[in-house]
């Protein structure tokens, strides 16, 4: 009975078709993996002293920052698939040039143009996945892509690439971007959802604020008191613990995107991101006042479910609902950029003090984020939502009265 409920909000509502959604799993997936090889494996190799390793790594975040502000200017007057393919092709081309590199000057150069270019195709991507979905499935589509595509990517970020050396290293970037003839072959057609179900919102300028605040402060957080909390954690548990509550965390996080995706579109946006957040200070809460391994568990669960939903909302799903067709690249960049942006700072910006404090300080903090949520209006239709409620309510009925008849 739960698992036909779940299926029947999963599918109810969904517009995008089945060969639409292995293009958005499959292009999602490139660009992770992409981002994963050029911002943590390849830095190590150009740069092996951790003093300047870091910097490195923050410079790539903030070109991939700064292009995606500079190219969401263009991008939406551009072919979708323009900006992907070119994307790919200079990332294969980039990591052929980087084989052949005479000095580590040119790799960086090279490591710095790769960046812009996976800036402006990711960019094109968002602005894709827009124009091939409408509001009411945003969540429930953005939710099945991370559960289809997070574990993939987590085997060949955390198991395949760190076994490989530089030229395997290069030759797994190879074969992931060729990974868009695949997508070639079927054939994508033109997303033309968006514009037979309506262009979008043009919400006011407080709407778009109340949004962005939250996602803004909750990265800086993530990447300054959070991190602290998680380098404590580090140093007080063995190595196989840590890596086991990281296993429980990524698992938190693909069953969030799922849940995430389905709460975004059943109950509102609103709602998703309250319970998402305090979700999350809760369990920044716990990390202060208890410290045992079963507690570290429970919280590495919750945090996991916390960023699924996370995932689902600011992601794919908000800027999607605050876009317009004329808009659109520039509302995803607003997530985007602070997203990398703030992986930067946090790089450059180590942050030690004791746990109590760093935990206490986190849970108040996102505490507070709620309260722009409070004040935004609605993203989600209620029509939908209340049409949706019916449907199910009159599926329920129906089995109930097959079954009194059986």
């Amino acid at each position: 009975m739960y698992l036909s409920y779940t299926m029947s909000l999963l599918k109810y509502g969904i517009l995008t078709t089945k060969r639409g959604f292995l293009v958005s799993v499959l292009l999602f997936f490139i660009f992770q993996t992409s981002y994963f090889v050029f911002s943590s494996l390849v830095p190590m190799y150009i740069i092996p002293s951790s003093d300047y390793l870091l910097f490195m790594q923050a410079s790539f975040h903030f070109v991939i920052a700064i292009t995606i502000l500079v190219s969401s200017f263009f991008v939406d007057r551009i072919n979708n698939w323009v900006l992907i393919y070119t994307s790919s092709i200079a990332t294969i081309l980039m990591t052929v040039l980087l084989l052949f590199a005479p000095n580590d000057v040119f790799k960086i150069a090279i490591l710095f143009v790769v960046g812009i270019f996976f800036s402006i195709g990711l960019l094109g991507f968002f602005a894709y996945f827009w124009r091939s979905t409408v509001p009411e499935e945003r969540g429930r589509i953005s939710g099945l892509i991370g559960f289809v595509a997070l574990p993939i990517n987590f085997i060949v970020s955390h198991f395949v690439a760190p076994s490989l050396d530089f030229l395997g290293t290069m030759m797994l970037s190879i074969i992931v971007s060729l990974g868009i003839l695949v997508i070639v072959l079927l054939k994508p057609k033109k997303a033309v959802l968006a514009a037979k179900n309506g262009e979008g919102n043009y919400p006011e300028k407080r709407t778009v604020l109340l949004y962005s605040i939250p996602w803004i402060l909750f990265s800086l957080i993530n990447v300054t008191l959070a991190k602290n909390s998680s380098v404590w954690i580090t140093q007080q548990v063995s190595s196989s613990y840590y890596l086991f509550l990281l296993g429980l965390q990524f698992v938190g996080v693909v069953f969030g995107c799922v849940f995430g995706g389905i709460i975004t579109d059943f109950f509102g946006r609103r709602l998703s991101l309250a319970f998402s957040l305090t979700f999350y200070g809760t369990g920044a809460a716990l990390v202060g006042l208890f410290t045992s391994n079963e507690v570290l568990s429970f919280v590495y669960v919750i945090n996991g479910l916390s960023w699924g939903i996370l995932f689902a909302l600011y992601t794919f799903v908000v800027w999607g609902d605050l876009a317009n067709r004329d808009n659109c690249a520039k509302m995803y960049s607003i997530g985007l950029t602070t997203y990398y942006l703030t992986i930067g700072i946090g790089l450059l910006t180590p942050i030690f003090i004791p746990i109590v404090i760093s935990s206490l300080a986190t849970c108040l903090l996102i505490f507070l984020l709620n309260i722009p949520i409070v004040l935004a209006p609605e993203l989600l239709s209620p029509y939908f939502r209340e049409r949706m409620k019916i449907r199910l309510h009159m599926n329920a009925v129906k089995k109930i009265s097959q079954q009194s008849k059986n």
